[in-house]
């Protein structure tokens, strides 16, 4: 085992030199004249997404309103080189940006105010992919899941490799930040260290959408054993109620400002991914399904402590169905969520593989929308080395992606077989007792 751990990382770290060569060297370049053709192309590329932040801080500093409208056209500017005009079919397609986070966010990350954002480009350079790698050795942590060295290794090359974490990185996106605080609120609870936990989910709301289902299932679960797990529900209200009451002193009225830019961001930004893929109504009823099995896997786990397999089972599916349900589609790097689902059913294969044909087929198609990335991107890395004329057109260059939109779904259908198989075996053998 120790041997094919040690290949299987040495496989993981070319993928992962591969896939940064075509990220940031093939396709980055690539889609660069597609903005220059609309004019998008003079300002901040990398970091676009920290860049809002970092603006909005100085602001702030300075005693303005980051919520304010008029910071929309600086941003841009920055962003793009100049201000959008809504009114043309070109610029009205183009995300909004402005500073749409909770006003603590600034708080969290205030050290960067003191930096010139090109020095903030070069700490995202080095920071979030450390913050990555951290995320995936904490889910391995809270996961209990027991690795050599080189499979640990493995294990955070094939993270660092996948398409929301290189997204992620390249616009500096707070959502990696909230993904490791929430593995380390899990790995936290695991080890029973209540009072850490409690500090690091609320700051985790940075990104309040991907925090929101989680924080509910957790706090359901410690409410269900109050003596063992109070700790947690007193820190996490002490902590959250830290970051709002000073927000509220340095800015009066802030929360208002920020639910209004959440509408206005609703209004421009695409559905969520389920919505999109599937439409308004299927997507719907398809949430509320998803919705509905994690408030059901979660009520039957409430109970169970944090090293249990029904915990561990409850948390992937819970994040796993943010991943699909709450993000808007274009927010690829939140899918970063699933890394626990992906290491939970790897965990775990022989409960697939001992499913139904269907299920074995569903795996392997799972499989491959997650490999496909690696597989085309070492298509075209070599393409490109063989013959470097070859590899110019827009869509070739997006082939690896091509599958990104339906790993979500390929990983949540197989939660929900483990799920449901799971919960019936455990009803079948307590119907068996009585």
């Amino acid at each position: 085992m120790p041997y094919g751990q040690k290949s299987v990382a040495l496989a993981a770290t070319l993928i992962l030199l591969v896939s940064l060569y075509y990220f940031f060297g093939m396709m980055i370049p690539g889609m660069h004249a597609g903005l220059e053709a609309r004019h998008l192309a003079g300002g901040y590329g990398f970091g676009n997404d920290l860049y809002p932040i970092w603006l909005a801080s100085g602001e702030l500093l300075h005693g303005r309103n980051p919520y304010s409208p008029e910071l929309t056209p600086r941003i841009e500017t920055g962003l793009y080189g100049r201000p959008l005009d809504r009114s043309t079919s070109s610029d009205g397609s183009v995300n909004m940006r402005a500073f749409g986070y909770p006003l603590y966010t600034i708080f969290l990350l205030a050290p960067l105010t003191l930096l010139s954002f090109p020095v903030v480009q070069v700490v995202i350079a080095i920071v979030l992919p450390v913050v990555a790698a951290l995320c995936a050795f904490l889910w391995l942590r809270a996961l209990q899941m027991r690795l050599s060295f080189a499979g640990t290794m493995a294990v955070i090359a094939f993270a660092l490799a996948s398409y929301p974490v290189l997204e992620g990185i390249y616009a500096g996106q707070p959502g990696l930040l909230t993904a490791a605080l929430i593995a380390g609120t899990i790995a936290a609870l695991v080890r029973e260290r209540y009072v850490l936990a409690g500090v690091l989910l609320p700051c985790a709301s940075i990104k309040p959408q991907l925090v929101l289902l989680v924080a509910m299932w957790l706090l359901l679960w410690a409410l269900s054993d109050w003596q063992q797990r109070k700790n947690f529900i007193f820190a996490f209200f002490v902590t959250t109620s830290v970051l709002l009451l000073s927000s509220v002193l340095v800015l009066h009225g802030w929360l208002v400002n920020w639910i209004q830019m959440l509408f206005e961001y609703r209004r421009l930004s695409p559905a969520p991914l389920v919505e999109f893929v599937l439409g308004h109504v299927a997507g719907r009823l398809v949430s509320l399904f998803l919705i509905g099995l994690s408030s059901w896997i979660g009520w039957r786990s409430r109970r169970h402590p944090a090293n249990s397999e029904e915990f561990a089972l409850c948390t992937v599916f819970v994040l796993a169905t943010t991943a699909v349900v709450l993000p808007s589609t274009i927010a690829v790097y939140d899918q970063f969520l699933l890394l626990p689902a992906v290491l939970w059913l790897c965990e775990r294969r022989d409960l697939i593989l001992r499913g139904s044909l269907a299920v074995r087929v569903l795996a392997l198609l799972a499989i491959g929308t997650v490999t496909w990335q690696w597989l085309a991107a070492c298509g075209l890395v070599l393409t490109r080395l063989i013959v470097p004329a070859a590899v110019h057109s827009p869509k070739l260059l997006l082939l690896p992606l091509r599958t990104a939109a339906s790993v979500p779904f390929a990983i949540v259908a197989l939660l929900c077989f483990a799920a449901v198989r799971r919960m019936r075996n455990e009803m079948a053998s307590a119907f068996d007792n009585s």
